[in-house]
């Protein structure tokens, strides 16, 4: 049973259809994490939780722990819940899939099994591990994919949302929220709860926005890339990964990069002219953004001339193959983040 519409899903729990195991897959977070909790329920807590609420990290998972996970009957209760979560298809081996295909052969009244997928993972168009999964799950129990909403959509939500708590939101508040926190639901609702206890009653309007609400990805690809200039590449890589979960434009993540890094370019060549950061800052037209000049000039001490050339050129080349529909965007984005890290590149790099 496949279910791609969250009215669809609602008749189905409310008129208790749902049929177990269940796969939850697709692009909107804050949907796919919200129907898991309606799914399984309030944790069971006291003793008998170990017995009756069993989690399992699909890295960890292996036949035999998943066989005793839906085997095993519920102690001293109705029903017990079994959730595998982070759940990548390409890391499904034969003698896995085979057991799960022999399992999810019976039924289990009392077992409520949900299988949660590693964010991004599962690829119903181009990965024949992901339909084989999915065409498995939609046999045997219920595929549920979250799409993420349209703007549209969306924008009849926060009004909802808005109005439950007391409040109205404008037109250009509303579309300066969209574009400062991408479509990812957590991040706006967060920020429109915030806005409604500032504005508790009244008109929500676009310099409200202005003051309250961040620029979510402006400010997170700004620590990507101080993740980068210290040297931690895992901070950088988780900061990449969550710019691309709150569905960042890959070119504005780019784009962003890039800006800094001519920036710490400009500021090297303002040093070596011995050009004041006031002159310089004015001189490239930077306004507003001198403090972003500053701080460049500030960071480019630690960087080598060689280096700033080679990342700009790791940067365009970055940017030509985003450009290309051949190429996937996000292992584009992870190589470009990768390559900045090499800092003494090698003879016939980093000329400008």
């Amino acid at each position: 049973m496949k279910l791609s519409d969250e009215k669809s899903v609602n008749a189905a729990l409310k008129g208790g259809t749902l049929r177990f195991p269940v796969l939850i897959y697709g692009s909107e977070e804050y949907l796919k994490r919200a129907y898991l909790e309606r799914i399984l329920g309030k944790r069971p807590e006291g003793g008998l939780a170990a017995f009756n609420d069993i989690r399992i990290d699909f890295s960890s998972l292996d036949p035999q722990k998943l066989a005793d996970a839906l085997l095993n009957p519920p102690v001293m209760a109705e029903y017990k819940t079994v959730l595998v979560y982070d759940v990548s298809p390409k890391e499904i081996g034969v003698e896995l899939f085979k057991q799960m295909e022999g399992l999810f052969k019976e039924s289990y009244a009392d077992c409520r099994a949900v299988f949660l997928e590693k964010s991004g993972t599962v690829d119903d168009k181009r990965d024949d591990k992901s339909k084989k999964l999915i065409k498995l799950f939609d046999q045997y129990g219920s595929v549920l994919q979250f799409k993420e909403r349209t703007e549209t959509d969306l924008g009849k939500l926060l009004r909802a949302r808005a109005e439950k708590a007391g409040c109205t939101l404008s037109p250009a508040a509303q579309k300066l929220l969209l574009s400062r926190c991408g479509r990812e639901m957590t991040a706006l609702y967060s920020e429109l709860d915030k806005l409604c206890f500032y504005r508790p009653a009244g008109e929500i309007s676009e310099a409200d926005v202005e003051q309250m609400v961040t620029r979510q990805a402006e400010d997170n690809i700004f620590s990507l890339s101080r993740a980068i200039l210290r040297g931690d590449y895992d901070g950088a890589m988780r900061i990449l990964h969550d710019l691309l979960v709150l569905r960042t434009p890959q070119e504005t993540i780019l784009g962003t990069l890039a800006q800094y890094y001519v920036d710490l370019y400009r500021a090297r060549a303002a040093a070596i002219a011995g050009v004041s950061a006031a002159r310089a800052a004015e001189d490239f037209g930077y306004g507003r953004r001198a403090f972003a000049f500053e701080n460049a000039l500030r960071d480019q001490r630690k960087l080598s001339e060689g280096y700033l050339c080679y990342a700009l050129d790791v940067l365009s080349d970055a940017d030509i193959r985003l450009k290309s529909t051949q190429n996937d965007t996000q292992t584009v984005l992870e190589a470009a983040v990768t390559a900045l890290f090499i800092r003494e590149p090698g003879k016939g790099r980093g000329g400008c």
